[in-house]
């Protein structure tokens, strides 16, 4: 029997180096995940968990106090002929289109305006003022612009003093008006909160780019075409995707001036869902709706990260 091999010094050395170096090296990478373990925690447990159930939930016939029953795809078979929510899906895709557009414009517009102010202490003013809606809460929000809309002491009443009877109009109960009144009093919050990401956006651009366009001869429209709007193409393409899921999330204002009405003229998905859930006490059908709006908006993530992976910079 052969007599076991004694390791050298320099093999004993090589071999206590190597350890020490794979314990380093476990620990520059698991102490990252110390750190984010108690944020990581929480989320498995506020969204992780109930994600999961909300599923399950969405194959069960149950009203909340009873024991559920297994039903399987009835409930998505039940959404296909909802009619409200054919109506609630148009209406959030009209407010969708709206939000892609005006509010968006708006801010880059005013931050475009703003940023060319040399003064220091005066484009603070002018940042605070507008920024200023985008810090109250929507039950201020709504509650403000529900007595501005208010036909007996709102707006209306000042239209009429001014002899404007023609622009005196049931905003909050015309179905014609009701969601793009509500559009417009979030608009009044959202775009000043747009307005700050395009100035810190604005302020990352080199400035020798326009330096050089305006040595070429380029107009303010050519350098903002040609210069501002490529720099910027990450940025509105964060804000397009964090407006499309966030305008499937409305429901604040929504409930607050409209509860979805007048006869679901304003009435939202994420409206539906809570009005099913609490009202017709139906949180299994709630959850049928819920899980296929966040599948449908998992397209849109799917395409930006698709992009991101194809080495676009967005």
């Amino acid at each position: 029997m052969a007599a076991p091999v004694e390791l050298g010094a320099p093999n004993l050395i090589r071999a206590r180096t190597t350890g020490v170096a794979r314990r380093r090296r476990w620990r520059r990478r698991a102490t990252p995940w110390f750190f984010i373990l108690p944020a990581l925690l929480i989320h498995v447990f506020v969204i992780g968990g109930p994600s999961v159930v909300t599923f399950f939930l969405s194959f069960t016939s149950w009203n909340g106090f009873t024991f559920g029953k297994f039903v399987g795809l009835d409930n998505f078979h039940q959404l296909l002929s909802d009619t409200t929510v054919r109506q609630a899906l148009v209406n959030n895709l009209t407010w969708t289109a709206i939000f892609l557009t005006i509010p968006i414009s708006l801010g880059l517009g005013v931050a475009l305006l703003i940023s060319s102010i040399r003064n220091g202490t005066v484009q603070m003013i002018y940042r605070t003022i507008f920024y200023l809606p985008a810090t109250i809460s929507s039950v201020v929000v709504g509650r403000l612009w529900a007595w501005i809309y208010d036909p007996f002491y709102g707006i209306s009443t000042l239209f009429t003093t001014w002899g404007l009877t023609g622009l005196v109009q049931s905003w909050l109960a015309d179905p014609n008006l009701a969601l793009y009144s509500v559009a417009n009093a979030d608009n009044w919050r959202w775009w000043g909160y747009l307005m700050i990401i395009f100035l810190a956006a604005l302020h990352n651009t080199d400035p020798t780019l326009h330096e050089a366009a305006a040595i070429d001869g380029a107009s303010r429209l050519r350098s903002f075409w040609h210069v501002t709007l490529p720099s910027l193409r990450p940025t509105l393409v964060f804000i397009g995707l964090l407006t499309i899921i966030w305008s499937f999330q409305v429901i604040d204002l929504i409930f607050i001036m409209t509860q979805g009405g007048p006869a679901n003229a304003s009435m939202t998905l994420s409206m539906w869902i809570y009005q099913q859930a609490v009202y017709n006490y139906s949180p299994g059908y709630a959850s049928a709706i819920a899980v296929t709006m966040t599948l449908g908006l998992s397209f849109f993530i799917a395409g930006f990260v698709y992009l991101r992976h194809k080495g676009w910079d967005v």
